[in-house]
């Protein structure tokens, strides 16, 4: 779907903002500045500046400035997703990403063997199933991804789906680079019955050992594919 003027300037700024070319603390054009720079009117800048407030990009200083805000300290999920979604993660943003979602994760699949209902465990096993014919990486990379929320859902707190939700689409171009790989994908499918069945089992130990096996080969594949390794399977 072809962005509106409004959104396409939000991103330009965004990215801007990300990448440092504005700094936090330093002062943004004047909203005028900013209109006669993008050559839009001062309503389309002003919807800009709502949704970079909103978003925790910027501050305003009422009838003084706008200034880039300290988006690294203060900032929020969606500003960890459009990281994500722009392809911006240095090392360390991706290191701690990868750390949170273990931390997140480990947690929900252990709580999931104590609180699955039976007909949960349906739900997640036709969902297994879908995988399993898939062919297309795209569709694979969203099956992975409703796997790995339909766990935290399974935890019995809303929260952490909601978490886990917020990056389902700026996660889905990154992580279906590597699901054209046959191996790749046979290892998550196996991993994805292997937890299954730990949960239906009530097995909390072995659930927590397979998605940290399945979680640490994921990080291993984002890591080569953001390095732009080439024997992503290996």
């Amino acid at each position: 779907m072809k962005k509106s003027l409004t959104e396409t300037i939000i991103e330009e700024l965004k990215i801007s903002i990300l990448s440092g070319e504005y700094a936090p603390g330093e002062k943004l054009p004047t909203l005028r500045e900013l209109a006669d720079l993008y050559n839009v009117s001062r309503s389309v800048i002003n919807a800009v500046v709502v949704d970079l407030e909103t978003n925790g990009y910027i501050k305003i200083v009422p009838t003084k400035w706008i200034e880039v805000a300290d988006w690294e300290n203060e900032g929020n999920l969606s500003i960890l997703s459009d990281l994500v979604q722009y392809g911006m993660l240095n090392v360390k943003q991706l290191q701690d990403l990868l750390e949170a979602r273990k931390f997140l994760e480990l947690e929900c699949v252990r709580k999931a063997a104590e609180n699955a209902t039976k007909e949960q465990l349906g739900r997640l096993r036709a969902l297994i199933i879908e995988e399993e014919v898939e062919e297309d990486p795209k569709k694979r990379a969203r099956f992975d991804l409703q796997f790995h929320y339909a766990i935290c859902k399974l935890s019995g707190n809303m929260v952490y789906g909601f978490i886990m939700k917020a990056f389902e689409a700026s996660a889905v171009p990154l992580i279906e680079q590597f699901y054209s790989d046959h191996e790749v994908y046979s290892f998550v499918l196996d991993k994805h019955q292997c937890i299954a069945r730990a949960i239906q089992e009530k097995d909390g130990s072995k659930a927590e050992e397979e998605m940290r096996l399945l979680l640490e080969h994921g990080e291993m594949i984002i890591q080569k594919v953001l390095q732009g390794g080439n024997e992503i399977g290996s």
